[in-house]
């Protein structure tokens, strides 16, 4: 019986291993059209920071793609960022109905310009532009336009001010934005956003996001 009892054991414990081993499975990592062209149609999350802007188009033969991220890897020296706001101009032409995260970060290649690309991708429903300096408070007035769209990361943007804050209180779906290391947002600022949309999650943590650089 003790015996019987030790085999089930084992095989629960060996069947949960295998769950774990699935969940911290990384995405994939393309850093050309034909990496891209590699995977299987039904691929839902890449990691895609490398991409050149003239790969992005091969991205419609992946229409499952749930989760981009455009900054995994940024630590990396071999996968330096390659596309810029050409490139999600692109992104946002392509029918990808699925498409509900998309990850931007530590990229100085992408300006105010690409919000007004990125506002028509409308199933997004969380947009990271972390440590993006090139995006400004006159490119967070578009996001009003995503109605989809109720989390914002963006943090390490250090051109964003109170004046940007004001221009997000013209959404009313809200429910988390992430502000450490915006060094020209004041903190009363955030307080007003946070009194604004009392049910969502709006902080500015500089030590968490200095954790993180």
């Amino acid at each position: 019986m003790r015996n019987i009892q030790n085999m089930r054991w084992y095989l629960a414990a060996f069947c949960v291993g295998i769950l774990l081993v699935g969940c911290n499975k990384e995405p994939p990592f393309v850093d050309s059209k034909e990496a891209v062209l590699r995977l299987p149609a039904s691929t839902e999350n890449i990691w895609a920071r490398s991409l050149r802007d003239e790969d992005l188009a091969s991205l419609g033969h992946l229409p499952q793609l749930s989760d981009i991220d455009f900054d995994a890897g940024w630590k990396d020296a071999n996968a330096p960022v390659r596309f810029s706001d050409a490139g999600l101009a692109t992104l946002a032409s392509l029918e990808l109905p699925h498409l509900t995260t998309l990850f931007i970060g530590h990229c100085t290649n992408v300006t105010d310009a690409s919000l007004a690309y990125i506002v028509k991708m409308k199933s997004v429903t969380f947009l990271a532009l972390i440590a993006c300096p090139r995006i400004t408070d006159s490119g967070l007035q578009t996001l009003a336009d995503m109605p989809n769209l109720t989390e914002l990361d963006l943090r390490g943007c250090t051109n964003i001010t109170d004046k940007g804050l004001q221009y997000l209180e013209t959404k009313s779906n809200w429910q988390r934005i992430e502000l450490g290391g915006c060094t020209q947002v004041s903190f009363e600022a955030v307080t007003r956003l946070q009194q604004h949309f009392p049910n969502a999650r709006i902080k500015r943590d500089d030590q968490e996001w200095s954790y993180e650089q």
